[in-house]
């Protein structure tokens, strides 16, 4: 899943396609901008705070809840790895 400001510019810079089926990729328009606070900058790649990855998996379909109970439990035992 991507945070994005502008689907469309995303779409189009990514080079995706649209399915009704079977996506590996999930664009989403941020509603508010704490989205993208205290996100990191790795190898060129702009990352989510684990904390807001936490608490979207915990509202998200399917398997998400499960994962975010896995990346809490990681979060607490890796404190310093990812608060700053």
């Amino acid at each position: 899943m991507l945070y994005v400001e502008d689907p469309a510019r995303a779409v189009d810079a990514l080079g995706l396609r649209e399915t009704q089926t079977g996506a590996n990729v999930v664009l989403a328009a941020a509603k508010y901008r704490v989205v993208f606070d205290r996100c990191q900058t790795i190898d060129g790649l702009r990352i989510a705070a684990p904390s807001q990855v936490a608490v979207d998996l915990l509202s998200g379909p399917g398997r998400n809840p499960g994962e975010a109970t896995a990346l809490l439990d990681w979060m607490e035992a890796n404190e310093p790895a990812w608060r700053r």
